[in-house]
C-alpha cells in the first residue's frame, strides 16, 4: 500500500465510521470516504485485506501485528500512516458516547473533525467538546413560523444551550399544515409561548426566553443581543429585506454572526445569506446586488398575495438554515457566506450567485473574503 503518510499513528487506529471499503476482484482495497465523497483505490499486500476489519478502535498496532502474526512492523506502520495521511482513519481523541442524546450527532463531529472539516476549532478536542460549543450557544431567532419554526426544532434537537425566540403572531389554524412546533391545541395561542414549551419537551435543559414583539428597529433588536453568539433572521413581516435590514444592522454593530434574507414561496426557496461581519459580504453589498434580482426594480402593478405552501418546501429551506447555523457555532466552514443560493423546489436544482464586497464599502479586508463554492 502507497502513498504520502505523516509520522505516526493512532494509539487504537479504528477506521471512521464512513469508510466503506471493498475488495475487486483483482485484490485491490477501495476505500469509499462517503462523507467526502472521495473513492481511492490501492494495491496492497494479502494481509492488509485481514487488517480492516481489525481497525476497530480495540487493538493497539502491536496487538494488531500479533493477530496478523507480522514480523514486520514497519510495514504494517507504513500502512496506518497511509491510512491517517488519506483520513481514513477517526479522530486519535475520539470518545465519543454512544449512549447519550446526542450520539448520532456526535459520530458526525467525529467524522468532521477527521475529515478536516473542524481542524482550525478541533485540534486536541474531541466530538463531546465540539458538542459543548452548541450547550454553550445562545442563537437570536426573530420569527418562528414557516422557516422559523423548524429552526427552532432543529437548533433544540442540535443541543443549542440557549435560545431566545421573538415572534409577534398568534397560532392561526391555516399555520398548522407547515410550522412544526405548533398543533390544534395551540390555535389563539401566542407563538413564542408555544414553541417554548416544544423546545422544553423536545430538551428541558435549554434556556428559552421569548418576546412577544415584531422587531422594527435595529436599536429595538440590539437590546437582544447580549451574550448572543448568532442571530437568525426568519420573519417575513413588513417584508424578508426590511427585517433583514433590521438584524444585520443591529448584528453588525456589535459583530454577531447572522443569517438574514431568507425566504420560501411557491417553488422557490432561498435559505438566506450568512454574514460573519468582518470576515464575508455585509447584507448591505448583498442587497444592493439584488435589487433587481426577478425584477423587483420595476414599477409593481399588482404584488403577491401570501401564497400556498406545504411543510416539505418550509422545512426544506429551514432545515437548510438551521445547519449552516450549527456550521458557524462549530466553526466550520459556512456554505451560504459572499453570495445568494436559490433553490428549485420542484427539481432541487440550485443556483449560487456570489457576491464580492462593493468597492469603497470596507466590509470585509481583501485578504479575508470567505465565500462558499
Amino acid at each position: 500500500m502507497s502513498g504520502d503518510a505523516r509520522s505516526g499513528s493512532t494509539a487504537r487506529p479504528r477506521l471512521r465510521d464512513s469508510i466503506v471499503v471493498v475488495q475487486l476482484t483483482d485484490g485491490r482495497l477501495q476505500f469509499r470516504a462517503t462523507y467526502e465523497r472521495v473513492v481511492s483505490t490501492f494495491s496492497v499486500e494479502p494481509w492488509v485485506a485481514d487488517l480492516v476489519p481489525l481497525l476497530d478502535g480495540t487493538r493497539t498496532p502491536v496487538q494488531l501485528a500479533q493477530t496478523l502474526s507480522l514480523r514486520d512492523r514497519g510495514a504494517l506502520e507504513n500502512v496506518l500512516q497511509v491510512l491517517e495521511s488519506e483520513r481514513f482513519l477517526a479522530s486519535e481523541v475520539s470518545s465519543t458516547d454512544r449512549a447519550t442524546r446526542h450520539s448520532r450527532q456526535l459520530q458526525l463531529f467525529d467524522e468532521m473533525i477527521s475529515a478536516g472539516e473542524l481542524s482550525a476549532v478541533a485540534r486536541g478536542h474531541d466530538a463531546t467538546t465540539i458538542q459543548s460549543r452548541l450547550t454553550g450557544a445562545c442563537v437570536v431567532v426573530v420569527g418562528v413560523g414557516g422557516a422559523g419554526s423548524w429552526v427552532v426544532q432543529s437548533l433544540a434537537s442540535a443541543g443549542v444551550g440557549k435560545l431566545v425566540l421573538i415572534d409577534p403572531d398568534l397560532v392561526e389554524l391555516s399555520n398548522l399544515n407547515r410550522q412544526v412546533l405548533f398543533d390544534s391545541g395551540d390555535i389563539g395561542r401566542v407563538k413564542v409561548d408555544a414553541a417554548a414549551e416544544r423546545v422544553a419537551e423536545i430538551d428541558a435543559d435549554i434556556a428559552v426566553d421569548v418576546r412577544r414583539i415584531r422587531v422594527d428597529t435595529p436599536e429595538q433588536l440590539a437590546t437582544l443581543l447580549s451574550g448572543a453568539d448568532l442571530v437568525v433572521s426568519c420573519a417575513d413581516q413588513p417584508s424578508v429585506p426590511v427585517v433583514a435590514d433590521v438584524v444585520a444592522t443591529a448584528s453588525t454593530a456589535v459583530g454577531v454572526p447572522h443569517i438574514v434574507g431568507g425566504a420560501y414561496g411557491a417553488l422557490l426557496g432561498v435559505p438566506g445569506v450568512t454574514v460573519l461581519p468582518g470576515r464575508t459580504t455585509c447584507w448591505s453589498c448583498i442587497r444592493a446586488a439584488t435589487a433587481d434580482d426577478h425584477g423587483r426594480a420595476a414599477r409593481t402593478l399588482k404584488g403577491s398575495s401570501p401564497g400556498g405552501s406545504a411543510a416539505p418546501l418550509a422545512g426544506v429551506v429551514g432545515n437548510m438554515t438551521a445547519w449552516e447555523a450549527l456550521r458557524i457555532l462549530l466553526g466550520a466552514p459556512p456554505a451560504l457566506a459572499g453570495g445568494v443560493r436559490e433553490v428549485d423546489l420542484a427539481s432541487f436544482d440550485s443556483v449560487w450567485r456570489p457576491i464580492p464586497p462593493r468597492l469603497g464599502c470596507g466590509c470585509v479586508p481583501s485578504s479575508e473574503t470567505t465565500g462558499s463554492t
